[in-house]
């Protein structure tokens, strides 16, 4: 009973939550190779030549309009030509090259999560203390049985929200390959004012998700710091522990319930640091 009770605190106080929270460390690329080949090819051999054609059919609207707007002023229109195509050129670059743009993202992603995780406890720091295993140890049968009652619903939302964590890291990676499938064709809409803003909302879309994985790690850390701080084990006897998770037993159910609504809004908090939310 000891050991299932040690596990049981271990997972309320948020131990669990950071070790779902480990496959964010891994790159995009890497997480799942498969899955990002796969993307990459469908981008590089399905979605470019259509992105090229649309950036054909834009430019040739944009000469219609200049061609009409400025007719009778050669000059000026020709250099407004001049900059349309030039802007058609360097928008067919990027398109090429937009493997290298979202590697860019993903790369600035990873070093912000590197960072945030390096500032965060690991997984090992919300272990408990030597002190509560000792009083777990001195409880008798009775009160082991009366404290493994008393953990059990905070422990099943701990439960629930371990699960969540591994649930929003996938949907987080999921959506990068997902949307990286397609990344050619909405930046090709850049080039004219009244398109633009479709590229604009993609790279927000993209960006979000990359910094979701950075929402996540803050959310678990300043969860598993809550939750220390909402009870003090440091000093726990075998006669106490029950008492004190007793009194405490609000705290112990209201942060996994919390923790819940915040690791299913984590999305739209890293949308909205993009102006996105």
């Amino acid at each position: 009973m000891k050991d299932i009770i040690i596990s049981m605190l271990t997972a309320i106080l948020g131990s669990s939550f950071a070790t779902g929270a480990e496959a964010l460390k891994t790159s995009v690329s890497s997480y799942n190779a498969t899955a990002f080949e796969f993307a990459h090819t469908v981008n590089s051999l399905a979605v470019k030549p259509v992105a090229a054609s649309i950036v054909a059919i834009v430019l040739v609207i944009e000469l219609a309009r200049i061609t009409t707007r400025y007719e009778g002023d050669q000059k000026t229109g020709t250099q407004v030509v001049a900059a349309a195509v030039l802007k058609a050129v360097l928008l067919i670059v990027a398109i090429q090259n937009v493997d290298l743009i979202l590697g860019a993202i993903n790369e600035a992603g990873e070093k912000i999560i590197g960072a945030t995780s390096a500032l965060t406890p690991d997984a090992k720091a919300g272990e408990l203390s030597e002190a509560v295993s000792s009083a777990v140890e001195d409880m008798d049968t009775i009160d082991k049985a009366g404290l493994m009652l008393v953990l059990f619903v905070p422990w099943l939302l701990a439960t629930l929200g371990s699960i969540a964590v591994k649930i929003v890291v996938f949907i987080r990676f999921a959506e990068l390959y997902i949307l990286s499938a397609a990344a050619t064709l909405p930046l090709a809409f850049l080039g004219n004012q009244d398109t633009k803003g479709i590229s604009i909302g993609y790279l927000k879309r993209y960006g979000g998700a990359v910094l979701h994985g950075v929402m996540i790690i803050i959310i678990v850390a300043i969860y598993s710091m809550f939750q220390l701080d909402a009870i003090d084990l440091s000093a726990v006897t075998g006669d106490t522990l029950l008492s004190t998770v007793t009194g405490n037993i609000g705290a112990l159910i209201a942060g996994p319930v919390f923790f819940l609504f915040l690791i299913f809004g984590s999305g739209k908090l890293a949308r909205s640091m993009l102006g996105d939310g």
